[in-house]
């Protein structure tokens, strides 16, 4: 147990500044002959904080191959046994990523794609942001967790959890009739390990802490 629970803490460490910031998963169609991103093109546009992912579409497969020097990324399959690969936030520096099919495709035609990085933009934070206050008890748990957090009414506040790659697993509404007892929270259902808890306000993370779930 003392070994898993170290190994856990150091890939939390690791994590942690890309959990910090606002991720947005972007994802990436990937079907006969044509990369999609969000905008319905294949120039595909993130940020430094957003996770990257491709999802297969159907029909054929495709590889996909980086076209930068140095490759950002070692060749992945695509096709219905191989179905999605994800970047986590952070993976890419800010600059232009040329990518493509090695089957349909080259690094100057055919069925390719770009990702355009930018850095994350950072604002000062808002007072009323900075004032919450979100607390998890207990801390290791067995799953039966109390959630206190100090409100203001008219101000919308969840509570996001993510696992150690920053998948999120649950959000959680934090109504204003919470009580300064705490809202009882059971998260039995999910699996021994170290998570990620963040506080959302108006659709912004504020915070985030580290939960650990033992048996």
């Amino acid at each position: 147990m003392k070994l898993f629970t170290r190994c856990f803490s150091l890939l939390a460490i690791w994590m942690l500044p890309s959990l910090l910031a606002t991720a947005t998963t972007i994802t990436v169609q990937v079907g006969d002959n044509f990369y999609q991103g969000p905008s319905g093109t294949s120039t595909i546009t993130l940020t430094t904080s957003d996770v990257l992912t491709f999802e297969y579409a159907g029909y054929s497969s495709h590889p996909t191959a980086s076209a930068s020097t140095p490759a950002a990324w070692a060749t992945f399959p695509m096709n219905s046994t191989a179905t999605k690969k994800t970047f986590p936030a952070n993976t890419f520096a800010p600059g232009s990523y040329p990518f493509f099919c090695t089957i349909h495709g080259s690094p100057t035609g055919g069925m390719g794609g770009t990702l355009i990085v930018t850095a994350t933009p950072t604002a000062a934070l808002d007072p009323r942001l900075a004032s919450a206050v979100l607390n998890v008890f207990p801390n290791p748990s067995r799953g039966q967790i109390t959630v206190q957090l100090n409100q203001k009414p008219g101000i919308d506040y969840k509570l996001r959890l993510s696992n150690i790659i920053g998948q999120e697993i649950r959000t959680v509404a934090l109504r204003p009739e919470l009580t300064p007892a705490g809202l009882p929270l059971d998260l039995s259902d999910l699996r021994t390990g170290m998570y990620f808890y963040s506080l959302l306000v108006d659709g912004k993370v504020v915070s985030t802490k580290r939960l650990v779930l033992q048996n």
